[in-house]
């Protein structure tokens, strides 16, 4: 999926967004806006919005002098998540269909995104969670129960901090031993790494591995080896969030992707209503 003109305002917001949780002093807000600004004049427009991300947020790390800017944002999240776990577990478990269960769960966790809801907090965090088991979801579910069964390797791209708290949920209810987690490999917006992969416990029972990479989605051309190799011979992939589909819609694999359609320029792209909570293969693209 190409970068649209309609994605530069959210390009914007979340460089003011940075800019507010950091409390940036007005020397820095200037710089960094002035920059940003340049910047997104001359971005390529045939570039997907995570790859025009990764290089905007290299800029606001380094005028802000600032290696991961959302750091305590990421560990608050991971906190709630952490806290709410057991509880959830224990709905997936009692649930008529814990598949199900699980799946609006882990999808309700891809609301914890500030890459997108710049004004996110608990209460938002809370609020999507709980409402998750009451929405449909869009997708064929009965095509994916088959795919998980028969699949001998499963690749689970993963996306934000709290949010990879709430895909073990769904992760338990896959074949561990056929299965492998990847995280970002460094710093970028609120996406987790091997960090935050470790402390949802997913690091004790399944493989997990980092991408070696900070593209708030998955760029293959910038992924370590041993990734695009897990990619290339997965039988099926998973990838949760706006990011993976933004960087793979356009990749000849079988992924399914698991999202929130949260943006308007994605919604219309994939051909849904925005807040979608989508099952979505890649042929259907």
């Amino acid at each position: 999926m190409k970068t649209s003109h309609r994605c530069l305002p959210c390009f914007i917001e979340q460089t003011l967004s940075v800019l507010r949780m950091t409390a940036a002093t007005p020397q820095q807000t200037e710089t960094v806006l002035r920059q940003a600004l340049s910047l997104l004049s001359q971005i390529d427009f045939d570039a997907t919005p995570p790859q025009t991300a990764r290089l905007l947020h290299a800029l606001i790390r380094e005028k802000l002098d600032h290696p991961d800017p959302y750091a305590d944002e990421k560990r608050r999240y991971q906190t709630l998540a952490l806290q709410l776990y057991p509880q959830l577990q224990q709905q997936v478990k009692e649930s008529v269909d814990p598949l199900v269960t699980a799946l609006k769960l882990s999808i309700a966790g891809n609301s914890i995104d500030h890459g997108v809801y710049h004004a996110m907090d608990e209460a938002r965090a809370l609020q999507a969670i709980d409402s998750a088991l009451h929405l449909p979801l869009v997708g064929d579910v009965e095509w994916l129960r088959r795919e998980i069964n028969a699949a001998e390797s499963i690749l689970f791209l993963a996306d934000n901090a709290g949010e990879i708290v709430l895909d073990r949920l769904l992760i338990e209810q896959m074949p561990l031993h056929k299965t492998t987690v990847v995280v970002r490999g460094k710093p970028i917006i609120n996406d987790a790494l091997y960090a935050e992969a470790r402390q949802a416990g997913l690091t004790e029972i399944v493989r997990v591995m980092d991408n070696g990479d900070n593209t708030p989605g998955t760029d293959l051309l910038q992924c370590r080896p041993e990734v695009c190799n897990a990619f290339d011979t997965a039988d099926l992939i998973l990838a949760k969030g706006q990011g993976n589909y933004e960087t793979l819609s356009d990749t000849d694999a079988n992924i399914v992707f698991l999202l929130k359609a949260k943006c308007p320029v994605v919604a219309e792209h994939i051909g849904c209503q925005l807040n979608d909570a989508l099952i979505l293969p890649r042929q259907h693209c």
